[in-house]
């Protein structure tokens, strides 16, 4: 028998969980954890294995059996079909458990599973449509380095191109000055640093990039001017064909929402949930198709 629901919401920067009791007494957690990165994408092998312990961890610190828990796991890069497939084998265990994108479960938070745009932007950036008829329609999301233009890993990557210019033609800004002291001008440690940064080091630049262009200095600016277009042409994709409300999510949503161009605003609505509210409602959808 199914007594609670776990959510989990797996992303280049950290792994939430929460478990709630189906029937629950109160709004509060019964439990919830965080713990480190988990993009399929980025982590591979090592994002299944945190995911994994994660949800044992739960259980057992809850003493509850994998039969009595419907589980719903929304992870960056669920939307490859063989890297799903592979976190989906590691979890055969569990009965009842559903692998999808965390972009899919942050949809589902933002509007109460109702129909909605959401534009989420952390370490990546992606945009989804929950169409009436509970259709989705998926932009961006391909990955970094590939794509997710304008999250916290592709403003933290601009900002080191900046430093590699600066180290080479001695320029300098706020920003230059910043990296400079962090990293060194030698290039040797700069390059491994890039051989071994992930998404998630990358990101973390992101807060740095945005506070010197509050600042004024002209290479932050730069790299968010350029930004904020990604951005306008992710919600011109997401958006253009369909009237819904916006949500913005994500660690980054906030920043962007406030420098949306006027036209889009009128649309904007607060995000009734986030992703971990969308997880534990699809977990509840799942015991209501088990108990017909």
């Amino acid at each position: 028998m199914i007594t609670h629901l776990l959510a989990v919401d797996g992303g280049g920067t950290k792994t939430a969980l929460r478990l709630t009791p189906l029937a629950p007494l109160t709004t509060d957690p019964f439990f919830s954890l965080t713990s480190g990165p988990s993009s399929l994408t980025q982590q591979g092998s090592a994002a299944i294995a945190t995911i994994k312990d994660a949800i044992e961890y739960c259980l057992e610190q809850c003493h509850l059996k994998a039969k009595n828990v419907s589980i719903v796991i929304g992870v960056a890069g669920a939307g490859n079909p063989k890297l799903k497939q592979q976190l989906q084998n590691a979890l055969a265990d569990y009965p009842y458990c559903i692998v999808t994108t965390d972009a899919h479960i942050s949809l589902l938070g933002a509007n109460n599973g109702k129909a909605v745009n959401t534009i989420a932007i952390g370490t990546g950036a992606v945009a989804m449509t929950l169409t009436a008829e509970s259709d989705t329609e998926l932009f961006g999301g391909w990955g970094f380095p590939i794509g997710d233009e304008a999250g916290g890993a592709w403003l933290g990557q601009q900002a080191i191109r900046v430093l590699i210019n600066s180290i080479e033609t001695l320029e300098t800004s706020p920003l230059t000055g910043y990296l400079i002291e962090h990293f060194g001008r030698d290039r040797k440690t700069l390059l491994q640093w890039l051989k071994m940064a992930k998404a998630a080091d990358f990101a973390q630049l992101a807060p740095i990039v945005i506070e010197y262009a509050e600042q004024g200095c002209r290479n932050s600016q730069a790299i968010l001017d350029e930004a904020h277009r990604h951005i306008d042409n992710l919600i011109t994709k997401c958006c253009k064909n369909n009237e819904l409300d916006i949500a913005f999510l994500g660690s980054l949503g906030a920043y962007y929402q406030a420098h949306l161009k006027t036209h889009w605003q009128q649309r904007v609505i607060d995000a009734k949930g986030n992703a971990l509210d969308g997880a534990t409602l699809l977990a509840k959808q799942q015991v209501e198709l088990i108990n017909e």
